[in-house]
């Protein structure tokens, strides 16, 4: 490595931290992974390997709750994280709502204590709950939300060529690769989250380029949630499909 019009001079413990970055760098691993954060909406987080790195495009589905969150009168809404990785979808929102209490739910123990860990910081953490289970297995059966938000794997071909190589190889593929129908996975989903919504109750999730219609039909078949108009990013691809429970 060679430091071009550096000013002053750089310690070796300083030095060798850069070096192992680099290193890890010019490897494929992504750069959230060697910094141990990553910034999302206007905050940091704490990411390891065992987390998805919050990306830009989930900003889309933090926003679509935002603005339902800022049209609700009530004093407390409670929020669920479905699928939560880092946290930084319910944690986001709970920074900018102090009435939002939120239960973040991952299947991953690990990702849990990165999501706590990130509550901590935050300084939101008693406001939060955090539950290790796959999708709703630990809620409960009469437990009932104001809003369920998720981020879940959308990526159906592991061969698929958009998909970055360092994306494939590091990050945990649990979170990335949906190994089953799309329709089927969403319409389950959507059909489990209204029986944990109150009426008028937003659920939202992210999707991909190859999993929006998919997610769009399951919506329409669940009669008891009326689907809102999707959302598309900057570049046209959709990122959000939602819809309000009836």
């Amino acid at each position: 490595m060679r430091i071009l019009h550096g000013r002053g001079t750089v310690g070796p413990h300083a030095q060798a931290a850069v070096e192992e970055v680099v290193a890890k760098r010019e490897s494929g691993v992504p750069l959230a992974y060697s910094l141990g954060r990553a910034d999302f909406a206007g905050l940091t987080f704490v990411v390891t390997p065992e987390v998805l790195i919050p990306r830009p495009d989930s900003e889309w589905l933090v926003e679509r709750g935002n603005e339902w969150i800022k049209g609700q009168a009530k004093k407390q809404l409670y929020l669920l994280d479905l699928g939560c990785g880092s946290g930084c979808i319910g944690l986001t929102l709970s920074v900018r709502h102090p009435q939002l209490k939120a239960t973040l739910s991952d299947v991953s123990q690990a990702a849990l204590e990165v999501s706590s860990k990130n509550a901590r910081r935050l300084g939101v953490i008693r406001r939060c709950e955090f539950r290790s289970g796959d999708w709703f297995s630990e809620i409960r059966r009469r437990e009932r939300f104001d809003i369920i938000l998720c981020n879940p794997p959308y990526v159906t071909r592991r061969d698929d060529p958009e998909l970055e190589q360092s994306v494939k190889r590091h990050e945990p593929s649990i979170a990335v690769f949906l190994d089953e129908d799309p329709q089927e996975f969403y319409f389950r989903l959507a059909r489990r989250a209204i029986g944990h919504l109150y009426s008028g109750g937003l659920f939202a999730v992210e999707v991909g380029y190859d999993t929006a219609w998919p997610a769009r039909c399951a919506f329409e078949k669940v009669k008891a949630l009326r689907r809102g108009h999707e959302i598309h990013d900057f570049a046209g691809i959709e990122r959000v499909i939602w819809g309000i429970r009836r």
